[in-house]
């Protein structure tokens, strides 16, 4: 499948890398990875995750508390966010929309 991301994307990898890196640099590294193994996940069989609220489906980062969300649009699956779980995902994942 196509794989699209919202414009914020790269923004929340980079505010959640800069938070590891402002600690220990190479979990930034390990972060920066695991967010791109999960996105490619998403994009290879994006059925095997759950919907978890509306239409949008969940991929957990291994090792972090992150994760990444993205919904099914035709033939293309759309990355919305990676974002922490304890933020208020509903309010974050509503402004998110990408049209085809």
């Amino acid at each position: 499948m196509e794989l699209l991301k919202h414009p914020l994307v790269d923004c929340d990898i980079e505010e959640a890398a800069l938070w590891y890196h402002s600690r220990v640099p190479a979990v930034a590294v390990r972060l920066i990875d695991e967010t791109r193994a999960a996105m490619r996940a998403a994009a290879a069989d994006p059925s095997q995750f759950s919907i978890r609220f509306a239409d949008v489906r969940r991929v957990r980062l291994r090792g972090f508390p992150h994760s990444i969300w993205s919904r099914l649009l035709g033939e293309s699956v759309c990355i919305l966010a990676l974002a922490h779980g304890a933020r208020d995902l509903e309010t974050l994942l509503r402004g998110r929309v990408i049209s085809g």
